[in-house]
């Protein structure tokens, strides 16, 4: 068919002065995240929301770590729904055929006669050896089979041999199995049909061996004008429905309302008896047995109530108004809103009973670039164009796909399809928040905080601002910076309150906070990305400057810590995995130089070891390579936290040393 997400130090210990941190081994080192999207790049830097490649020309957005989507319906939505026929049998009592006439508009009802249809297997594609058996005589091409012997097909060239094995399937599955006759050649397509009507006695159909269901009608094992090996059930339509109707919508249906689901039931079947009568696939066999037609699950799937259905509308079908039986596609909810197509599109008011009426989900960034890798790093996707039938605007008809190498526009059942959606009537939630998993530890494993602050499109640093030794959650955007202290939040879900608010700083330049003066608390600063300038307060506090001087240049990175664990935060850049601090926060020449990282890695800094000394690290696609110390050399600590998108921010959450942490924008 179509169907078809401690140990805690006191407070006063880190509100010491600068010495004495620094002589028992607790002083706080600051890091950051640098930007989300800035106004102006000159050359090459690392995007920190997602530590993707940016030059100069590219667009500025990193790639987003996830995609919110919400939609309707389960399925392509043309002709009629399941849910939404046992919606109107149930909760508005009407018949099958008004049930049809809504769904199938244009169409009239008509019947035919119990004819053959022929159903190709698709689990038996390509098989080499098809293996049949059954508890009652049969015969293949005129050769008499005896009940309880199995008839094992093996392709040669392009005809099958038959080899006959006593026992049934177990003993044919054996490899000590003893033949009873061949091999023996029996053609392109041998025909294989049981000698007396087995009535409802499955024990006396056919039993495919290879998957173990049981099947009423006869077979052909064929080799197609490919070359592949098939199998084909023959079976009259009729009892073939017996096989599909149960296995489309739920036989339980029937017994709901005092038996007014009934009329779903009765729906379905004059659906996909139309279906599979206007079928004409392949060569070889008319329909398929799964969704790519509609499923058919052989005697095995056969339910009573189902049996009814299909008998209180023997024979029925659509036809169009040349009174040619008409392909009556179905699917199992269409949201609200038929697609239209061949029916004309209707409103489906019986669909609310569908469980995928509405439905949301969450897609990662790197698994829509994998959808169309020529976009590179996953940005964003916009629905430009809709049907019109409908909530948000109706189906997605067109859709644009962004990414870091450029853009593709497609059509929303091609999205529904590379992303696996319930449907192509879908919407784009635009993020909302920021979501903080924090780690306790310079490791992977499960968050130790989980919270909710701030926008998409902010910036996230650790900071310390009120002096307690332990980070709060600081966003900026714009020159305007957001903190609270706390950064464990009532309720992870909800996005969290501010402390308090400030202005400082513009929109092309990037925030930093540190220990400036070692008084126990941060303060805030900027760096000026068109000149390498840093602007410095020693509080939570907008105004002048505390400190203004040079470091750096355009296409550096500001970062900052405390490297030589004197108590107070200093400042160095970061470029294509050169580091260049200082043991101040002044200008000046190097203090030291280091190669650690690679054009492309965001670089992280925090006091991993608690030892009171910052060191360095890079954040690239999750994962995290970190040293103690500013030194050269393989990584003291690799693991991986966080997936491509997200942007790494460290902090020390929850004791005496800093923790992985990382941000990613939600809905």
């Amino acid at each position: 068919m179509h169907h078809h997400d401690r140990d805690a130090q006191p407070a006063a210990r880190h509100a010491r002065r600068s010495a004495e941190r620094k002589a028992d081994g607790a002083a706080r080192h600051r890091r950051g995240r640098w930007w989300h999207k800035p106004a102006a790049l000159l050359a090459v830097v690392a995007a920190g929301a997602g530590g993707v490649q940016l030059s100069q020309g590219d667009d500025a957005r990193a790639d987003t770590s996830q995609l919110t989507l919400t939609g309707h319906g389960f399925g392509h939505g043309r002709g009629l729904s399941q849910w939404g026929s046992y919606g109107y049998a149930v909760d508005k009592g009407w018949s099958s055929a008004r049930i049809l006439d809504r769904y199938y508009g244009g169409t009239t009802a008509g019947s035919i006669r119990n004819d053959e249809v022929s159903v190709r297997l698709l689990a038996l594609d390509g098989a080499s050896t098809i293996t049949l058996a059954s508890g009652g005589d049969y015969n293949v091409e005129g050769t008499s089979v005896p009940a309880g012997t199995a008839a094992r097909f093996t392709r040669t060239g392009g005809t099958w041999a038959l080899t006959t094995v006593p026992g049934g399937c177990a003993a044919a599955a054996s490899p000590s199995a003893t033949p009873a006759t061949g091999p023996v050649d029996v053609g392109p397509s041998p025909a294989v049909w049981l000698t007396n009507d087995p009535g409802d006695d499955r024990s006396k159909m056919f039993t495919v061996c290879n998957s173990g269901s049981t099947y009423r009608g006869s077979f052909r094992p064929v080799v197609d004008s490919t070359g592949t090996s098939r199998l084909v059930n023959f079976v009259a339509i009729e009892q073939y429905l017996r096989g599909v109707v149960p296995a489309e919508s739920p036989a339980a249906w029937g017994d709901a309302a005092g038996g007014a689901g009934m009329a779903a039931l009765e729906a379905q079947a004059v659906a996909a008896r139309s279906y599979a009568r206007s079928e004409g696939r392949y060569s070889y066999a008319q329909t398929c047995d799964t969704t790519a037609c509609q499923v058919y699950g052989g005697a095995g799937r056969e339910d009573r109530r189902t049996d009814t259905a299909i008998r209180g509308t023997a024979g029925v079908v659509r036809l169009d108004s040349r009174g040619a039986v008409v392909r009556t596609e179905f699917s199992a909810s269409t949201g609200g809103w038929t697609a239209g197509g061949a029916f004309p599109a209707v409103e489906d008011e019986g669909d609310t009973r569908s469980p995928y009426h509405d439905w949301k989900v969450t897609v990662d960034g790197p698994s829509i670039s994998r959808a169309w890798p020529q976009i590179g790093a996953f940005s964003s996707m916009q629905v430009t164009a809709r049907n019109g039938l409908g909530a948000d605007g109706g189906r997605a008809t067109k859709v644009v796909v962004t990414g870091s190498a450029g853009s593709v526009t497609t059509t929303g059942s091609d999205v529904r399809s590379r992303l696996g959606l319930r449907s192509d009537w879908f919407s784009v939630v635009s993020p909302s928040a920021q979501t903080w998993m924090l780690r306790g530890t310079p490791d992977g494993g499960d968050p130790a905080l989980t919270s909710r602050f701030g926008g998409p499109k902010d910036t996230t640093l650790a900071c310390d601002f009120d002096g307690s030794g332990r980070d709060g959650l600081t966003t900026y955007r714009n020159g305007v910076w957001t903190k609270r202290d706390d950064a464990s939040t009532p309720d992870p879900n909800a996005v969290a309150s501010p402390d308090a608010t400030i202005s400082y700083g513009a929109s092309w330049m990037l925030p930093v906070c540190g220990d400036w003066d070692g008084d126990g608390k941060d303060g805030v600063g900027v760096y000026d990305t068109r000149t390498g300038t840093w602007y410095l307060r020693n509080s939570f506090s907008g105004g002048n400057p505390d400190t203004k001087f040079q470091y750096g240049w355009s296409a550096a990175l500001p970062v900052v810590g405390d490297w030589d664990g004197d108590g107070k935060d200093s400042i160095g850049v970061y470029y294509a995995g050169t580091w260049m601090v200082r043991n101040t926060a002044t200008p000046g020449r190097p203090d030291t130089t280091v190669q650690y990282g690679w054009k492309g890695a965001t670089p992280v800094t925090g006091d991993w070891a608690g030892s009171g000394l910052s060191g360095i690290g890079v954040f690239s696609g999750g994962r995290w390579m970190l040293r103690d110390t500013v030194s050269p050399g393989d990584p003291q600590r690799l693991f991986d936290y966080g997936v491509p998108g997200d942007a790494p921010v460290a902090g020390r959450w929850t004791d005496g040393r800093d923790g992985a942490g990382i941000t990613r924008p939600t809905a």
